[in-house]
C-alpha cells in the first residue's frame, strides 16, 4: 500500500461495540427465545444468527475506502465491490441525504460509497479535498 494513502473505514470503537452487540445476542438467544418463540426452534434460530451476524461483522471489518495519490480503492462485502477507479476517471462526488454519497465518473456512471463511519456530507467533504489535493496529477 502506498506511503500517502488515507484509509477511511469505521474507528475502531464502532467495530468493538458491534462485536459485543453481536457476542450479546448470541448469548441472550441462547437462553431465552423472545416474543413466545417456541423452544424448538432454538435449534436454527441461534445458528443462523450467529452465520448472519457473523457476516455482518465481516463486512464492517473489511469495509474501507482507500484514497491513494492517483486512484481509490473501495472495499464493500455488503454491495458486493472491489472496485479501484483511477484519479483520472473521476469527475466529482456528491450527496444526498438518507441517500448516501455517490462517485461521479467522467462517463456519466454513478458508483455508491459505502457508508464507513461518516455521514454522506461528511465522506463526500474528505473525497472532495482528495479531488482538489491530487488535481494538480490529472
Amino acid at each position: 500500500m502506498q506511503q500517502d494513502a488515507q484509509v477511511l473505514r469505521p474507528k475502531a470503537g464502532v467495530r468493538v461495540l458491534c462485536v459485543v452487540v453481536y457476542l450479546t445476542g448470541v448469548v441472550l438467544l441462547s437462553f431465552h427465545l423472545p416474543l413466545n418463540i417456541p423452544e424448538p426452534h432454538r435449534v436454527w434460530i441461534v445458528p443462523a444468527f450467529a452465520l448472519c451476524g457473523a457476516l455482518w461483522l465481516l463486512d464492517g471489518f473489511t469495509t474501507k475506502i482507500v484514497l491513494g495519490s492517483d486512484s481509490i480503492r473501495i472495499v464493500s462485502l455488503s454491495d458486493f465491490l472491489l472496485r479501484t477507479i483511477p484519479r483520472a476517471e473521476v469527475d466529482n462526488v456528491t450527496w444526498e441525504s438518507g441517500c448516501g454519497a455517490v462517485l461521479l465518473l467522467r462517463n456519466g456512471e454513478g458508483v455508491k460509497l459505502p457508508s464507513v463511519g461518516r455521514n454522506a456530507q461528511g465522506l463526500s467533504n474528505t473525497i472532495r479535498a482528495w479531488l482538489k489535493r491530487t488535481e494538480f496529477q490529472r
